[in-house]
């Protein structure tokens, strides 16, 4: 994986049915993360409404070592307005696609406020579905508790720069 390069992404239930696809712009790489961006305007295919532009541009976070990824969300004037942390697992990687499983827990924060942990209902429907244990509830728990205390801190870097290799 090379700055620059396209990838295709993929968001997984628990048992890894598919719910949401889209590609994305390598950023930046590092032995432990990767970070993608992609521009206004870029489709997201999403299971229950389709494919779909978004409306902002984003820049994703996803960490081998950590069970979230972290989304800056920017208007389209450049303007950082929402963080959006999905609990999941770490990212997956093969024949140059990456997927992660969403454990349904997110953490979100609209700036200039603080972070909330939400969708706690759909986490609940989660455990009983996928028969999380005791210790992997705590493991997510403990793991949203870390995302909101980042989502809190969290310095975002300017606005994601594009190109005509990140445009659709």
């Amino acid at each position: 994986m090379n700055i620059g390069e396209r990838l295709h992404c993929r968001a997984c239930k628990t048992d890894g049915t598919v719910y949401r696809t889209w590609n994305a712009t390598i950023e930046s790489v590092t032995t432990d993360s990767i970070v993608t961006i992609a521009p206004a305007g870029s489709l997201v295919f999403n299971l229950k409404s389709g494919e779909r532009p978004i409306r902002h541009h984003y820049r994703s976070y996803y960490w081998s070592d950590k069970f979230y990824n972290l989304i800056e969300i920017f208007e389209p004037s450049g303007k950082l307005f929402h963080i959006y942390i999905n609990v999941a697992s770490p990212p997956e990687f093969e024949d140059g696609m990456m997927s992660f499983k969403d454990h349904e827990l997110d953490v979100s924060r609209y700036l200039p406020k603080p972070a909330q942990l939400i969708d706690e209902d759909e986490f609940a429907e989660a455990v009983i579905t996928y028969q999380y244990s005791k210790e992997f509830q705590e493991k997510l728990y403990a793991a949203a508790r870390e995302a909101l205390e980042l989502a809190n801190n969290w310095i975002a870097r300017p606005v994601p720069v594009f190109g005509e290799t990140n445009v659709e």
